[in-house]
């Protein structure tokens, strides 16, 4: 059953989870403070209570980042100590060896739309955040992000977002606390059935009647740090149901983005090994490595669309790997479609 309300404790009331638990928050690339969650779920954890960093396969956090949270003692997740779960769809499934000493997990996050999973949230908490390295990297290849019924937005008949679900309940995440920014609620419940239900609540579309040729994208928060996280905000657009963009039409993406390109390893890569548009990317040998399915992502949306980055603190290394870049911010014409909250609101052609 899952529960709805203004705050955890609302959700939480009446309900008792016997035994020790595992609660896995994530890292500071979501706009998520998750001390309300941890302070709320401790009192209704009969057992042990330690908490878990879902890093996935980004950096460790920065001592600032981990501050907040020295109350609760986290443990930072490695995805090379890992044990096997199951085997999903041909996916080896493996989750952090410590996650294992206790009798479930919760998944503790934020519903907003995600490119692959349709919503973040959920079972992804701990199937991703806390998987093994040939988890994600399997999860994440070319012929599963880019497969029939993978969409931002879009979570029945997903399969990636099934494969991220069963996945987690392998891994032995039994319920998630997740908070919905957009109605300003929280929700608790078995992970599935939550995720199914927030993702009903949500109202990301926004209909506008005209296509236009330039979209300004303003990337908020965590997300405006690098490039790799900051590019979803362009491919979620590019890639999404129906984009009001014209043929060829320019994505300016505005963020500062101060880490540069990012620390994912394998979008690096794939970015310092081809050009604009990155053809080779989607059809020749998949890109490998940490964060490539980004890289394919930008990719798809260069079929159709430019994207241009401005307002960068350093422009170099992304003219580096041929991206156009520039520290001035870009104007906004009337005639532009300005998008200001692309992780939540993204406007769809009616």
């Amino acid at each position: 059953m899952t529960h709805f309300g203004p705050t955890p404790q609302a959700v939480l009331d009446g309900i008792r989870l016997d035994g020790s638990a595992a609660v896995c928050i994530p890292d500071a690339t979501r706009p998520l403070d998750p001390r309300p969650a941890l302070r709320a779920l401790r009192p209704h954890i009969t057992g042990q209570m330690g908490v878990f960093v879902g890093l996935g396969l980004h950096r460790r956090m920065l001592p600032a980042e981990r501050a907040p949270l020295e109350a609760w003692s986290p443990t930072e997740h490695n995805p090379d100590d890992c044990i096997a779960t199951r085997t999903i769809d041909g996916i080896p499934g493996a989750v952090f060896r410590p996650l294992t000493r206790f009798s479930r997990a919760i998944g503790v996050g934020i519903v907003e739309l995600h490119q692959y999973a349709g919503v973040s949230g959920g079972h992804k908490a701990v199937s991703v955040g806390l998987g093994g390295r040939h988890t994600i990297r399997a999860l994440h290849h070319r012929h599963r992000v880019t497969a029939p019924g993978v969409r931002v937005g879009h979570v029945a008949g997903n399969p990636f977002r099934q494969a991220v679900d069963a996945l987690g309940e392998a891994a032995g995440c039994t319920h998630a606390l997740v908070y919905l920014p957009t109605l300003d609620e929280w929700g608790f419940g078995e992970p599935t059935a939550l995720i199914a239900a927030a993702a009903r609540r949500l109202s990301p579309w926004q209909i506008v009647q005209d296509t236009f040729h330039t979209a300004v994208l303003r990337v908020p928060g965590p997300k405006a740090a690098s490039l790799y996280q900051a590019s979803r905000a362009a491919t979620y657009l590019a890639l999404s149901p129906k984009p009001p963009l014209a043929p060829g039409a320019t994505l300016r993406l505005h963020a500062a983005l101060p880490e540069g390109l990012g620390t994912e390893a394998g979008f690096r890569a794939a970015l310092a090994a081809h050009r604009p548009p990155w053809t080779a990317l989607l059809t020749g040998p998949p890109p490998t490595g940490a964060g490539a399915q980004r890289a394919v992502m930008l990719a798809l949306l260069a079929k159709h669309y430019t994207l241009e980055l401005w307002g960068v603190h350093n422009p170099a290394p992304f003219r580096a790997v041929g991206l156009f870049a520039t520290s001035e911010p870009p104007p906004v014409a009337p005639h532009h479609l300005l998008v200001p909250h692309p992780f939540a609101t993204l406007p769809q052609l009616a």
